[in-house]
């Protein structure tokens, strides 16, 4: 008797078991049937992926058959392609557009490079270059652009007639760039305020002179105009207006100081001549 009581209970205990599976199974199966065909599909896409990506990198639809440069006025396209390493036949999609901007922007001419693919077969190089503005004397001669940054050594082939900024030497640079770049700007605002009110050749400024007490213009005709530091616009009027009465009679100037900061509507003018002087003109 006890031992088909055992028996019994077994298949009770199977019964059981079978039950709680299938109903398991109505609970839980539809996710799990989600769970194994997400993970089905996302293995294909893994898989298509890696062969479409192999397809693409080897598919002679994406060779690089022509590069096209705008922008360009000094820096030649060869000398880009040169320094890039971008040549035709190389595959678009293997391409690192980052450093192919970073090593064409190695270029001295160069401000700013953007590449582009243009898919399947070409690649665009949009290029912005520096323009020169003047000139510096950093050891060497550098070109300095409109932004006060030196960014070439002046070479025999830069046929460039550009005002000559002097008072900064190679060291000053190295040690404070930034401040560099900004004695340069305030040079360059003078330059181009200069330029504004004589614009004609025979008066125009070949140098920008940065010194201590403050700028100092030297004109084609080699006067000093001696700024001194602000008020700029005003003395720069006053220069002219002192000029034409020196032209009128007959006169030039060696020195014109415009730097008085006691009397700043004052003028003091030293004659091209050592015998003649004045001094002390209101304008």
């Amino acid at each position: 008797m006890a031992f088909g009581k055992s028996k019994n209970r077994r298949r009770q205990d199977a019964a059981q078991t079978k039950e709680a599976v299938k109903g398991a199974v109505r609970s839980h199966g539809p996710g799990l049937l989600k769970a194994i065909l997400l993970t089905g599909l996302t293995c294909a896409v893994v898989w298509g992926g890696i062969e479409l990506r192999r397809w693409a990198l080897s598919s002679p639809t994406f060779l690089l058959k022509e590069t096209t440069f705008s922008g360009l006025q000094r820096a030649a396209p060869g000398e880009l392609l040169k320094l890039s390493g971008l040549t035709v036949g190389q595959n678009l999609w293997a391409l690192d557009v980052e450093m192919l901007e970073r090593t064409m922007a190695a270029h001295p001419w160069v401000r700013t490079v953007e590449v582009r693919r243009h898919f399947p077969s070409s690649v665009s190089v949009e290029v912005s270059e520096h323009v020169p503005a003047a000139l510096a004397v950093l050891g060497d001669l550098y070109l300095v652009d409109e932004d006060g940054e030196p960014f070439k050594r002046l070479q025999p082939g830069d046929t460039l007639d550009l005002p000559l900024v002097t008072g900064m030497d190679r060291e000053d640079y190295l040690a404070d760039e930034a401040k560099t770049r900004e004695r340069f700007r305030q040079a360059l605002e003078v330059a181009r305020a200069y330029a504004a009110t004589e614009p004609t050749k025979r008066e125009r400024l070949s140098e920008v002179r940065m010194a201590p007490e403050g700028l100092v213009l030297v004109l084609a005709d080699g006067t000093e105009a001696r700024l001194g530091e602000g008020d700029t616009d005003a003395k720069l009027q006053r220069l002219s207006r002192v000029r034409e009465e020196l032209r009128a009679r007959g006169l030039s100037a060696g020195v014109i100081h415009l730097e008085n900061r006691a009397r700043p509507g004052w003028v003091a003018v030293k004659l091209s001549s050592p015998a003649s002087e004045r001094s002390g003109a209101s304008q």
